[in-house]
């Protein structure tokens, strides 16, 4: 399997019109902060509000998906925030013993919810954890118990823990891209990650990161 393309986009109209850009006195552009009197508790300029789209495919391999995601930092260094995401993807297989090279697919729909986290360790560089329970639909080919060539339905669970880091690049007043390289620790049998090295690369926009 091949990713030939992987581009995460959304939100991006929301990001944007989040922020704003002035001038500085210099005359660069630069984004101005509001200020105001800080109080404790909840505070609506610490939200964050992003995610993306996705694309991939390659070697009879086709996957697309969205996956929005909500946060809130907590501390300059410290965000924390949950997500949910929707992954369609399906592969070729030849498995028709009459005719070889009949081709059916292997059709997957996941559903993940997630819990996230993130830890600024040095300017734009942050290491994060991520939580994601897979809710799986597979229908493909498959034989029944008379030895049938079939399509097969399976509805799977698998619950993912993420760790790794990454960077932001900003984009102009509170609007960033994000890229993070995460590591699936627990490797469940049922696990989406597992083709492979357990490894998934992870690009989106944020306003407010």
């Amino acid at each position: 399997m091949k990713n030939v393309i992987l581009v995460f986009l959304l939100f991006a109209g929301i990001s944007y019109a989040s922020a704003q850009d002035v001038y500085t006195s210099s005359g660069k552009q630069g984004y101005h902060k509001k200020t105001k009197k800080k109080t404790s508790g909840y505070d609506p300029d610490k939200l964050i509000i992003g995610g993306g789209i996705n694309a991939s495919f390659g070697g009879g391999y086709v996957a697309a998906g969205i996956s929005p995601m909500l946060g809130y930092r907590i501390t300059d260094q410290f965000s924390a925030g949950i997500g949910l995401g929707y992954l369609y993807s399906q592969i070729a297989e030849y498995v028709d013993p009459v005719d070889p090279y009949k081709v059916s697919y292997l059709r997957e729909n996941i559903v993940y919810p997630n819990v996230w986290a993130r830890y600024f360790v040095y300017r734009n560089w942050f290491v994060s954890s991520i939580y994601e329970y897979d809710i799986i639909s597979e229908r493909g080919p498959g034989y029944d118990h008379n030895g049938v060539l079939t399509t097969l339905t399976l509805n799977v669970n698998n619950s993912c823990l993420f760790l790794g880091g990454g960077i932001r690049m900003p984009l102009g007043g509170r609007v960033y891209l994000y890229a993070e390289a995460l590591y699936d620790v627990l490797q469940g049998k049922n696990s989406p990650y597992t083709i492979g090295f357990p490894t998934t690369l992870r690009i989106g926009f944020a306003a407010g990161l």
